[in-house]
């Protein structure tokens, strides 16, 4: 990937990042500013490449496939995929990043704080929406395979948002109804 041109991947300078929000064995998530619209903030989650041989992971490429074709309220919106400027500091290789609309936060970390009551008609809204989003996802033959409480997002508007589809896989069924790997 390196010395390549991508006429359709912006460069990341069209966004400032203001905090990391996550880290993991995917790599890691940045709070980000829309430098375009400063109140508009968005979720940028590196492609790890350190270990690629082959160019882009395939997981990477599993995972933008699947959200290109997921489009509903309750699975994260992929705005776009952008990458770094590739130069002699980066060993002339770009760096990639996955660009979502941001949400507040997840469900880990609210079921974690002991500050946050979820009341019961919450709890059914919460309940209501990620099966709204499964049913969806289910609907267009995908399997998550990582489904928890650190992968279901919630906006402050209080909107559920099903994230990482790194681990997601399609899925057909055969004629004895038994899913076909």
């Amino acid at each position: 990937i390196e010395d390549f041109n991508f006429p359709y991947c912006d460069l990341t300078g069209k966004y400032e990042k203001v905090a990391k929000i996550g880290q993991g064995t995917f790599g890691e998530v940045f709070k980000a500013r829309d430098k375009s619209n400063p109140k508009k903030f968005v979720a940028m989650k590196k492609v790890l490449m350190d270990n690629e041989k082959e160019g882009f992971p395939i997981t990477a490429l599993r995972e933008i496939r699947i959200l290109q074709l997921l489009k509903h309220e309750n699975v994260v919106n992929l705005i776009e995929i952008c990458r770094t400027q590739a130069s002699q500091h980066n060993r002339y290789r770009s760096t990639f990043y996955l660009v979502f609309d941001f949400c507040e936060h997840d469900l880990a970390g609210l079921l974690s704080n002991s500050n946050v009551k979820f009341s019961l008609g919450e709890i059914k809204k919460v309940v209501q929406q990620l099966l709204n989003g499964l049913y969806y996802i289910h609907s267009n033959k995908i399997l998550h395979r990582d489904m928890k409480a650190a992968n279901v997002l919630i906006t402050k508007n209080g909107v559920l948002k099903l994230a990482d589809f790194g681990l997601a896989r399609a899925f057909s069924s055969t004629k004895n109804g038994l899913p076909n790997r």
